[in-house]
Formats: structure tokens, C-alpha cells, sequence
């Protein structure tokens, strides 16, 4: 009993004392502050997820906003997946819970890494109005999909890309229905300039019509690790006021 006593007393004293908790750590930086034993051979370092099959996942349907954050690593995924949490579970490895799916920590070949768009498909309305004359950043104000460690700038519209490799760029802007005719630029790239793989493109007016138009844009390149990507177009000689946008980013193959 009275070891007992003492082992709840420094429990408590630890939790009103501390915030933090350190693992070979006597003073945490942070929340949970863990150093390993890099000089010794004899010790393996390192921090495991818990492990479980694809198959065990599928049937636990308790997740939910509240367990955004949350990691696991899948060791097998036969029997593939049975529900929408777990579709894009497809090769053995980290897994984090966005909030309503298990996503990939790693970017893979062949997958989106990045969605983003602009607009709600309602071609009468304007959601965002470009200035014409210069090469300008598209506001694309919602992301869908950021996985594989790139980082979205939402104040200048930038995506930083996380692994060099090749990637498939994929765009496009719709301009506000009734728009009047003028050339138009578009281009996904490191910088807003006038590039041999951009496109230029007329919304050309015809008399009776509504004048809808959406301009297409496709893309593969090599990008290093940095590189900060962005959707931008050049409006030539009349503001362009964008109903919608969209960005897609598939990676590849990585470097």
C-alpha cells in the first residue's frame, strides 16, 4: 500500500508539474520529447505506429472528425477495401485520418497529391474578378486533397512540392458566362511568366449565344523538391471575371 502511495503521488505530481513528457528526455521541449540511444549499437531506435491488417481496418467504422491526426501502419491489404474510409488504403504502410478517410503519408506513383479549385459551378457568378495586362495567381480558394507532405500557401495561392519527380498538371478556368472576347493565357508553373507550355486561347463571342467557356490545360514536368507551383493567367486587354477554376497535381513518378 504504501508503495502504491508514493507511485500515485509522483504520477500526480508529474501531471500538475509538467506539461510535457520526455522518453530519455529529462527536460521535454515539447509535448512528448523522445531521444533515442544514437551511440549505443546494442539499442534500435525508433517510434511504432500501431500495426494493423487492411482487413481489421475496414471494420472499424468509429472514426470521425474527432479522430483527425490519428496514424496507423497497415501490414497487409488483403481482401482490399469494403468501405469509403479506407479506399485510398492500397499499399502496406503509414496511414493518417484526414477527418472522414485514411489517407497515404507517402505520395504515390500515380495518384493525386493536390486538388484545389475555385468557384461553385455556377457560371453566372463571378469568384474572382483577374486584372487584365499581367500574368496573375488564381485564387483557388478550396483544397480538396493535400497529401504527401506539400505545403499550400493560401495567402499567395502556392504549392510547395514536397519530392522532385515528374509530375501531371492538370487546370482549368472557366471565365463568368456572357464574358466578352479576348485572348487569354494559362500556365501552371514556378513563376508567372509567359512560357513554351502555357496555352493561349480565345473565348471568341457569338451573337445570340451565352458564351459559355472553359479553357483546358495539361501539363507534365519535372519539378525539384521547393519548387512553388502556382495557377495563373494573363486576360489580355479586358478583366477576367472566373466563375471557376481547378488545380489537379498527380505525381508520376518520383524523381
Amino acid at each position: 500500500m504504501k508503495k502504491l502511495f508514493y507511485v500515485v503521488l509522483v504520477l500526480m505530481m508529474g501531471f500538475m508539474q509538467a506539461q510535457n513528457v520526455g522518453i530519455n528526455s529529462p527536460n521535454p521541449l515539447i509535448t512528448l520529447d523522445v531521444n533515442g540511444a544514437a551511440g549505443t549499437t546494442t539499442t534500435l531506435d525508433g517510434i511504432r505506429a500501431p500495426r494493423i491488417t487492411l482487413a481489421q481496418l475496414n471494420v472499424k467504422t468509429g472514426y470521425t472528425s474527432a479522430h483527425e491526426g490519428a496514424m496507423l501502419y497497415i501490414t497487409s491489404i488483403a481482401g482490399g477495401s469494403t468501405v469509403a474510409s479506407t479506399a485510398q488504403v492500397t499499399t502496406v504502410g503509414y496511414y493518417y485520418y484526414d477527418g472522414a478517410a485514411w489517407q497515404s503519408v507517402v505520395a504515390k506513383a500515380g495518384s493525386a497529391v493536390f486538388v484545389a479549385s475555385l468557384g461553385n459551378g455556377l457560371g453566372g457568378n463571378t469568384a474572382a474578378t483577374i486584372a487584365a495586362g499581367a500574368f496573375n495567381t488564381v485564387p483557388l480558394a478550396a483544397v480538396s486533397k493535400n497529401i504527401g507532405g506539400g505545403v499550400w500557401n493560401p495567402t499567395n495561392y502556392t504549392y510547395t512540392v514536397p519530392n522532385s519527380g515528374t509530375y501531371l498538371i492538370k487546370s482549368t478556368v472557366r471565365l463568368v458566362d456572357g464574358s466578352v472576347s479576348r485572348n487569354i493565357y494559362q500556365a501552371v508553373h514556378t513563376a508567372n511568366s509567359d512560357i513554351p507550355e502555357g496555352i493561349w486561347d480565345t473565348n471568341a463571342t457569338i451573337s445570340g449565344s451565352s458564351n459559355r467557356w472553359t479553357m483546358l490545360y495539361n501539363r507534365i514536368a519535372y519539378f525539384n523538391k521547393g519548387d512553388l507551383l502556382r495557377l495563373y493567367i494573363y486576360s489580355d486587354g479586358q478583366i477576367a471575371n472566373v466563375s471557376d477554376a481547378s488545380l489537379n497535381i498527380v505525381l508520376i513518378s518520383p524523381n
